[in-house]
């Protein structure tokens, strides 16, 4: 009779939980289609981790531009594919899409902090903030160009000393980038053999390899199940702690050499001013929190997105060296023999290419 009980109790508790874990992955009318989720599993089927990207064309194919799909269990997502679609939603509806997602494995450590993983009026005010501050030291300005330049000439100088043997750029062209957005944020330029500055530009490497890896993509769908397990977290925690030392240390140095009356230095110094400012305001978003989470993403996306997109089109230029040519004599033809381009040049090279 106890097993007849105890069979009994499981069936209920099954026919119990199966409508439940139902209701979890249906997807809402009001959302556009995609394909069906699976109890618990959400379209882990469809949406491989490791060829996450390819899965989500393949399934754009079948469902159009705009379609929902589920990482896991309880998360869904709607996933807009092709210049028209994003198009349309940054464009014609840029209030409604303005928010930011949840990124599971950074978002730990962020916590809805920062210029980056915030949303609402936060958000809006640290952007405005940020986005002032940059301009206000040069960016898309001449002051800025030349500090480019500058950078380029070093780097220029680094790829010169290897005297022609094959070598990876990966590590100085990511150097470079960072080096503008130190330049920046905190002041400061960093020679390329500093083996403190390597180490905060592998760790932001490091960072963008761990969140786009398998595993990643996988912890973005089970983050329930896989945030007490070591092994890649445990790599991807240490680098953060890397870049956020590193900020720490930068922020400490400005609070103990700021001149209020003076002009800011860099956004440290505008936000260290802004919080002085607005000290006496509860509701104010200007606070050592998001201090750091600014700086820390501005030294993160200053160091990675921009160096992988130069590598990217290095990359295609040895891939395709008739291009490669076409444009050194495009570029000496219309500048002349050794000087660099500035934006000014741009329009120019642009209606050449253009005509051409």
């Amino acid at each position: 009779m106890e097993a007849v009980s105890t069979w009994a109790l499981l069936l209920v508790l099954l026919l119990l939980v199966i409508p439940l874990m139902l209701s979890w992955t249906r997807t809402p009318g009001h959302l556009p289609p995609g394909p069906a989720p699976l109890p618990l599993l959400g379209n882990l089927l469809q949406l491989r981790p490791g060829a996450l990207y390819l899965k989500l064309l393949q399934l754009s194919k079948k469902y159009g531009p705009v379609f929902t799909v589920h990482l896991g269990p309880w998360r869904r997502v709607v996933v807009l594919t092709g210049h028209k679609a994003v198009q349309e939603a940054l464009g014609g509806h840029a209030e409604e899409f303005s928010g930011r997602g949840m990124l599971a494995t950074l978002d730990g450590t962020f916590d809805s902090h920062g210029v980056f993983f915030s949303n609402g009026e936060r958000w809006k005010q640290l952007r405005k903030f940020t986005t002032m501050a940059l301009r206000d030291l040069g960016m898309g300005k001449q002051e800025g160009e030349q500090l480019i330049q500058a950078e380029v000439q070093c780097l220029v100088e680094a790829f010169q000393g290897t005297e022609g043997q094959p070598f990876d750029p990966s590590l100085l062209l990511a150097q470079a980038t960072s080096n503008v957005a130190c330049s920046l944020t905190f002041g400061l330029r960093f020679p390329y053999d500093d083996k403190e500055f390597q180490a905060v530009v592998r760790a932001a490497a490091g960072t963008l390899l761990s969140i786009s890896s398998p595993w990643g993509q996988a912890y973005e769908m089970f983050s329930w199940l896989l945030w007490p397990l070591p092994g890649p977290r445990t790599q991807l925690l240490s680098h953060l702690s890397t870049l956020a030392s590193f900020a720490v240390e930068q922020v400490q140095r400005h609070r103990g050499s700021l001149d209020t009356s003076g002009p800011a230095r860099d956004v440290v110094d505008s936000f260290l001013l802004k919080m002085a400012k607005e000290e006496q305001d509860p509701n104010t978003e200007f606070t050592d929190k998001n201090l750091l989470m600014t700086v820390i993403y501005l030294l993160f996306a200053g160091t990675v997105t921009v160096s992988a997109t130069v590598r990217y089109t290095l990359l295609l230029l040895l891939k395709y060296p008739e291009v490669q040519e076409r444009v050194r004599e495009e570029l000496t033809k219309e500048l002349g023999a050794g000087r660099a381009p500035c934006l000014g040049d741009r329009a120019r090279l642009r209606t050449r290419r253009g005509s051409a």
